[in-house]
């Protein structure tokens, strides 16, 4: 990732460059100052900060463009912001580079769906994601968190709009908690949750993918009046879900939960009303996570699909309630919209 800092008229690069995100997408970042005179005083921000980050679309992807391919990936937007929140806070905000940044809630919800539609060539397309960075619960001049508002264009068509909240953990907090989580996980054994045998994964075609390896949801394992109980795989899954950050390894990276997320709902919308995943995809997602999960331990996925109804276009919609427990306790709980394009 390259990263800029400009102005709100001609952005001129003083940045550095990095490796792509999580997600593997080349992508650049522009900050916009409010004033011209603000980069050269190189202090922390007290307040708003604007920034774009802009990159094409991937074509070759082994996740994000592996399926149907009707759609751009929703993932594409969510990963670049989980990457770039905590550079962000850190070079921005003046908050200490050994503070990590934890998301703990992200919303999108899609405005022009034609516009996520690829190209038939299956050219790149320029992705922009334009994002408000506003600090939240300030100590001493430190922000203790970041609240995120977002604006997606697509080929110069807006066509997303969303919000994130990102907290900061002191290191000895942060350990304490991971530690604090994984105790209390393992501590009452009649909590135990895990499935009577290897979970078996569900039909790729269902979660709108076509590699068995990019399948994270399992064949569900109860299924009653439109409610789904999956189990989240861990193992013999594709490396891009592995976490590259070395504070989280032995936990579920958050591509992975919002995959999950994501195969969880439209392998609800389809069993209960039908919806054909091929031709499906998010038109909104609001997901609250609760905690961290531990790759080692089962993780249970419960989606209950609601009444078949119709957007605004008149295109068949489902809306999807999910939880993500692990021995029981909510690691996340999350409201989608499954849509089912013409």
């Amino acid at each position: 990732m390259t990263v800029d800092n400009g102005t709100t008229s001609a952005p001129a690069i003083h940045g550095l460059a990095s490796g792509a995100g999580s997600t593997g997408v080349a992508q650049h970042l522009i900050h916009r100052p409010a004033a011209r005179s603000y980069y050269g005083l190189d202090a922390p921000s007290p307040g708003e900060e604007f920034f774009t980050l802009v990159g094409e679309t991937p074509v070759a992807h082994p996740l994000l463009n592996d399926g149907p391919g009707r759609f751009h990936d929703l993932q594409i937007a969510t990963g670049s912001v989980r990457d770039v929140g905590e550079l962000v806070g850190h070079r921005y905000f003046g908050v200490p580079g050994d503070r990590p940044g934890l998301f703990y809630r992200f919303a999108l919800d899609l405005t022009d769906l034609s516009a996520w539609r690829t190209d038939p060539g299956g050219r790149g397309v320029v992705m922009e994601t334009r994002i408000r960075a506003r600090p939240a619960n300030v100590v001493a001049e430190v922000p203790r968190g970041l609240d995120f508002h977002l604006d997606v264009v697509i080929d110069g068509r807006p066509c997303a709009v969303g919000s994130a909240g990102m907290v900061f953990l002191m290191p000895k907090l942060y350990r304490k908690h991971v530690a604090h989580a994984r105790q209390a996980m393992r501590a009452v054994p009649e909590l135990n949750d895990a499935p009577d045998g290897p979970p078996r994964p569900a039909d790729p075609a269902e979660v709108g993918r076509r590699a068995g390896r990019n399948v994270v949801v399992s064949e569900p394992v109860d299924a009653s009046r439109g409610r789904i109980s999956s189990w989240v795989l861990s193992e013999r899954v594709s490396p891009v879900f592995d976490t590259t950050d070395e504070r989280q390894r032995g936990q579920f990276s958050g591509l992975h939960l919002l995959e999950a997320l994501r195969q969880g709902s439209l392998l609800a919308a389809g069993r209960a009303h039908g919806l054909d995943a091929e031709r499906s995809t998010l038109e909104g997602c609001q997901v609250h996570f609760r905690g961290q999960a531990e790759r080692a331990l089962p993780l249970r996925c419960v989606a209950v699909a609601g009444p078949l109804g119709r957007d605004a276009d008149g295109r068949p919609s489902v809306p999807v309630t999910l939880t993500l427990t692990q021995q029981r306790w909510a690691v996340a709980e999350a409201r989608t919209c499954v849509v089912q394009d013409y």
